[in-house]
């Protein structure tokens, strides 16, 4: 018989018990309450119409209000006859009142209606008493009876209550015991239940997936650690060397680039903590303990290379399993990119001379323009003037990248008077501004304008960033150069009242070459911001208002004297 059909007999069982005393009980409960109404109805009525009577020949003075009762409380009794012998009393009462009332003054008459009332009274009574007995007899029979019944019910819930556990949740511990078993990797673990049931079912169910994990386990041994050679042996054919930690901070692999990097054999450090591995090894422990990218140098092969590490978490279904540490050999490309900085400089500083020839060579021509040249041949020589301007700028930007680049950039810091600087810078561009009709306001609030700068390069970089502002300013506006203290630092502050800049530029403000230089290279912003920098100073964008555009350089003040 299947667990579900015996679920289903035993609970009706219990719920057909449970059914039939309720029924019992509500039955008897109702015949003893319908009973005791009957008793105190019929009987009460009866005693209250009596006394009635009684109370009206003994109070009433009225002969014919007295007769009225009399005979009201008589009908109403006639009506209400229940118990044996209560119909004789009820009509000697009867005539002994049409005998009163025939002969009002007649006192014996009166008695004989008081003995009258008085033994239909107590006929009443007797009966009150009878009906209370048997009414008592009743409920002690129906006391018994449910008393019986719910002797009955309990013991039969209390088998139930022993039998049901037994029944579902025995087989259900040694379910579990077998799979705890099994996940403990007991495949030889079986559950034996003899039924026929669901649980039985399982029961044979779980045996034959023991039996086939016992197959497999036994079975496939091979095959897992040919695969695992086979993990292995691509672990060691990558390109970079590779560490993987676990999730236990234990060296889960190491393969072959990375120890002839470390020098350690990798056989020795599979599966050891990683606090263990790196005891001796501080090249280990840097790279275990690298946050993010990190970078180091390394001889490999005889030959000092630089590496970064990458380390990249290991996650599956949102858990954590451990961190894969790469290490990127970048010499190659450090090396590359000290090639194209010492072409840019050694091509710029190749320029430089037949750009001053070609200076010179212009100079003896704009010199014969007023006497010699037509106005066609000045127009030439003044366009060729501008392009010669524009490759000198160019490659003075270029020159100055690559040394930059480079690191050979030399800055002498000195107390430097900021006023002299900016006064030195606005000298230099006073024509190009009027030429545009651009007024440059100075606004100087220090005390003792005195920072720490290499009065060359500051120039430099204002003049660059007066001459943006300039150059993008419409005629008959102002380009205003603030001067002012925030705490130790000096700050100026080059504001303009052009187009400004748009979100594209912003994003790519300080990078070489970006779109935001329009005809020139985007050169001279970076340029500047790291003569800056090399200063231990800065050069800031201010988002402003809806028009204009406004840098501000940072400088250290120098310390009083």
């Amino acid at each position: 018989m299947k667990t579900k059909v015996r679920l289903y007999w035993l609970l009706g069982a219990m719920l057909l018990l449970v059914t039939t005393l309720a029924i019992a009980s509500l039955a008897v409960i109702w015949h003893l309450r319908a009973e005791g109404m009957a008793v105190i109805k019929a009987n009460y009525n009866s005693i209250a119409y009596v006394e009635a009577m009684t109370g009206a020949l003994d109070f009433e003075p009225d002969t014919a209000t007295r007769h009225a009762v009399l005979l009201d409380q008589l009908r109403l009794q006639q009506a209400n006859v229940t118990d044996p012998g209560e119909q004789e009393a009820t009509t000697r009462l009867s005539h002994a009142v049409q005998n009163l009332i025939a002969t009002p003054s007649d006192k014996a008459l009166a008695t004989d209606v008081r003995k009258a009332a008085a033994n239909l009274l107590e006929i009443n009574r007797t009966a009150i008493m009878h009906k209370a007995e048997a009414q008592e007899h009743l409920a002690d029979r129906a006391m018994a009876w449910i008393s019986l019944a719910a002797t009955f019910a309990v013991v039969i819930a209390f088998s139930l209550f022993l039998g049901m556990p037994n029944l579902l949740v025995e087989p259900i511990r040694k379910l579990t015991e077998g799979i705890d078993r099994i996940a403990a990797g007991h495949y030889d673990e079986r559950v034996e239940l003899p039924r026929t049931d669901e649980f039985g079912h399982m029961a044979d169910r779980f045996n034959s997936m023991a039996a086939e994990l016992q197959h497999w386990s036994s079975g496939n041994m091979a095959k897992i650690m040919a695969e695992k050679a086979r993990a292995e042996a691509v672990i060691n054919c990558l390109r970079h060397p590779s560490i993987g930690v676990d999730d236990q901070q234990r060296i889960l692999f190491m393969n072959r680039q990375a120890a002839e990097l470390l020098g350690v054999d990798a056989g020795d450090l599979l599966r050891q903590p990683i606090g263990t591995a790196a005891k001796g090894n501080d090249l280990l422990a840097f790279i275990l303990n690298a946050n993010g990218n990190s970078n180091f140098k390394a001889v490999l092969h005889g030959r000092e290379q630089r590496f970064t590490v990458e380390a990249t978490p290991i996650e599956a279904n949102h858990a954590s399993l451990g961190t894969v540490y790469m290490l990127h050999n970048v010499t190659p490309y450090l090396e590359r990119d000290e090639a194209r900085t010492m072409f840019l400089a050694t091509i710029s500083h190749e320029l430089k001379t037949p750009l001053a020839s070609t200076d010179i060579g212009l100079g003896l021509l704009e010199r014969q323009q007023a006497t010699h040249l037509t106005a066609d041949q000045a127009a030439i020589i003044e366009d060729l003037r501008k392009d010669h301007q524009r490759l000198v700028r160019i490659v003075s930007e270029l020159l100055d990248m690559a040394q930059v680049e480079t690191g050979r950039v030399r800055v002498n810091l000195g107390q430097q008077d900021l006023r002299a600087i900016v006064k030195e810078a606005v000298d230099a561009l006073r024509s190009a501004a009027d030429a545009r009709k651009v007024r440059i306001e100075i606004h100087l609030n220090l005390p003792v304008p005195h920072v720490l700068a290499d009065a060359d390069k500051a120039t430099w970089a204002l003049i660059n960033l007066i001459s943006n502002a300039v150059r993008h300013a419409p005629s008959d506006s102002t380009v205003a150069i603030a001067c002012h203290a925030v705490g130790n630092e000096v700050h100026v502050t080059v504001a303009d009242q052009g187009p400004g800049l748009t979100a594209e530029q912003r994003r790519h403000l300080f990078e070489r070459f970006a779109p935001h230089a329009g005809t020139g290279t985007g050169l001279g912003l970076s340029i500047a911001r790291d003569l800056m920098r090399a200063m231990d100073g800065d050069i800031t964008f201010l988002p402003g208002g809806r028009s204009g555009s406004s840098f501000t350089m940072q400088f250290k003040a120098a310390p009083a004297a």
